[in-house]
């Protein structure tokens, strides 16, 4: 069975270089599980992905609550609670793999999760608040790229770990 990798389109792009790169960041781990639920599914590498999942729930949740937050977005409350419920998703999972769970099945459960987050969450979710920031930014891309990156490197101070991916031993 062949499966087609989820490219990188200009329908993801925000044009928001922080979030754009949160998101190719979790497009590629998306890729990365496809092509592995094809094959034998390595353990380490699902602990891996969640791991990493994991890292990116964090910051880039916070990144976004802590925008629409700044920027009064309408829908934080939806917008909040789908971050939660995709969380608790990824915790089920996680627990499922450290209870020994069959590697196969939940890589494609995984992939199913991921893929669908990408295309309606993403997709659709995440281009309507970036609307509304820039809206309430002027339209500036350079503005909020700016308070972005502010809001960054305050999660990164408040954090006691930093969520940056280990390097390859």
């Amino acid at each position: 069975m062949v499966h087609k990798d989820i490219e990188w389109v200009s329908e993801l792009e925000t044009g928001i270089k922080l979030i754009d790169w949160q998101h190719r960041e979790f497009i590629e781990l998306v890729n990365r599980l496809l092509d592995s639920s094809m094959r034998n599914v390595d353990r380490r590498l699902l602990a891996d992905s969640f791991k990493f999942l994991n890292c990116y729930i964090c910051e880039h949740f916070y990144l976004e609550e802590a925008a629409m937050l700044e920027y009064s977005y309408p829908h934080y409350t939806m917008h909040h609670i789908s971050h939660n419920s995709f969380r608790e998703e990824i915790n089920g999972l996680e627990m499922s793999l450290k209870a020994d769970g069959n590697t196969h099945d939940l890589a494609i459960k995984l992939n199913y999760l991921t893929v669908s987050w990408v295309m309606n969450h993403v997709k659709v979710e995440d281009k309507n608040l970036i609307r509304h920031l820039l809206k309430q930014t002027s339209e500036s891309k350079e503005i909020l790229d700016d308070k972005l990156d502010e809001i960054v490197g305050d999660f990164i101070r408040r954090t006691p770990t930093h969520f940056s991916p280990e390097p390859d031993s």
